[in-house]
C-alpha cells in the first residue's frame, strides 16, 4: 500500500464529538442490526446491505487494494475477504478507537486498520483499486470535501460503491417512529443535533453531489426488511442518532406511544413491517 501521509490531526467536530461518544457507548451497533437484514432493489433480493458492497469488488485477479472507509467494526471487511479474491489486500479508516478496537479482534491481520477523519485521509494519491463505505458519508461534515479526498486516494478507474440512509419507507414501523418523533423534537429546547448533508440521504442530491466529479454514477433506492415483534422494531428505532440525543424522560414517553400505536400494525405471527429506506451509489473515479 501506498505511503500513509503525516497529517496534524483536528479537534473533533461537535457532530464528531458526538459521534465518537455514540460509538464508545453503542460500538458495533449497526452491523448488530443490519448483518442479517435481507434488501429489496428493482423486485430483487439480497441477503444484506454489507453484501450489497462486498460483491462490488471485481472478482477478477488482482493485485486491488480495498479501503473501507468509516468500516466500524469491520464487518463490511470481513464479507470481502470471505470471498476469498486472490491479490486482494484490505485497508478499513474509523475514527473511533473504540470501534477499530472491534474491528481488529474480527479481522486480526486480515486488514490494515488506521484511525483518521474522512476530511483528511491519511494515504497518498491514487492508492486504492476500489473504495467502499457503508452508512457513513451521510453522517460527515464537510461532504463535498470528503469526496475531494475519495477521489484523490483512488486509482484513475477505480470504483467507488457506497450505501446510505435514505428517506423512511411509507406505512410501518419506522414511518410510525418518525412521525412520533417529529413533535417531541420539536418540543425540546435544543433540537438534536443534524447531522451530515442532507443530500446524501436524497436522489437528487446524491446526483448532486456525485455528478461532480465522478464518472458512471448510478443510485440505486434499496428497501431495507427488519421486520419483527414491535419491541424488537423499538429496540433498533431507540439506538438512531436522533432519539438517542432524546432526554431520558422524552425516550419512555415515546416508547409508550410506540408500543401502544405499533401493536396495532402488527400482522400474523405479532410482527411489523419494520422497513429502511436506503440508496447505493456506484461510481467510477475518472
Amino acid at each position: 500500500m501506498g505511503a500513509m501521509l503525516g497529517r496534524t490531526p483536528m479537534p473533533p467536530s461537535q457532530t464528531e464529538s458526538y459521534l465518537l461518544d455514540y460509538h464508545r457507548r453503542l460500538a458495533g451497533v449497526t452491523s448488530r442490526w443490519l448483518a442479517n437484514s435481507p434488501v429489496l432493489s428493482g423486485g430483487s433480493r439480497f441477503s444484506s446491505t454489507y453484501d450489497l458492497l462486498a460483491d462490488a469488488v471485481p472478482a477478477d485477479p488482482g493485485p486491488r487494494r480495498v479501503l473501507d472507509l468509516a468500516c466500524g467494526d469491520g464487518y463490511l471487511l470481513e464479507r470481502v475477504a470471505r470471498r476469498g479474491l486472490p491479490g486482494t489486500s484490505l485497508v478499513g479508516i474509523d475514527m473511533s478507537a473504540d470501534e477499530l478496537s472491534l474491528a481488529k479482534a474480527r479481522l486480526g491481520a486480515t486488514a490494515t486498520l488506521v484511525q483518521g477523519r474522512a476530511q483528511a485521509l491519511p494515504f497518498d494519491a491514487a492508492t486504492f483499486d476500489v473504495v467502499l463505505s457503508h452508512l457513513a458519508l451521510m453522517l460527515m461534515d464537510e461532504g463535498e470535501r470528503v469526496l475531494a479526498e475519495l477521489r484523490r486516494v483512488s486509482k484513475p478507474g477505480g470504483r467507488l460503491a457506497v450505501i446510505v440512509g435514505g428517506t423512511p419507507v411509507p406505512g410501518g414501523a419506522v414511518a410510525l417512529f418518525k412521525d412520533l418523533m417529529k413533535p417531541l423534537i420539536a418540543a425540546e429546547p435544543a433540537p438534536p443535533l443534524s447531522l451530515g448533508d442532507r443530500r446524501f440521504r436524497a436522489e437528487a442530491g446524491l446526483r448532486e453531489l456525485f455528478g461532480a466529479g465522478f464518472q458512471d454514477v448510478s443510485v440505486e433506492a434499496l428497501e431495507v426488511i427488519d421486520d419483527g415483534p414491535p419491541e424488537r422494531a423499538w429496540e433498533f428505532l431507540s439506538a438512531t442518532y436522533d432519539a438517542d440525543q432524546l432526554p431520558a424522560a422524552t425516550r419512555a414517553a415515546l416508547e409508550r406511544s410506540f408500543l401502544a400505536e405499533a401493536r396495532s400494525l402488527a400482522h400474523d405471527g405479532g410482527n411489523v413491517a419494520c422497513r429502511w429506506g436506503m440508496y447505493r451509489v456506484l461510481a467510477t473515479i475518472p
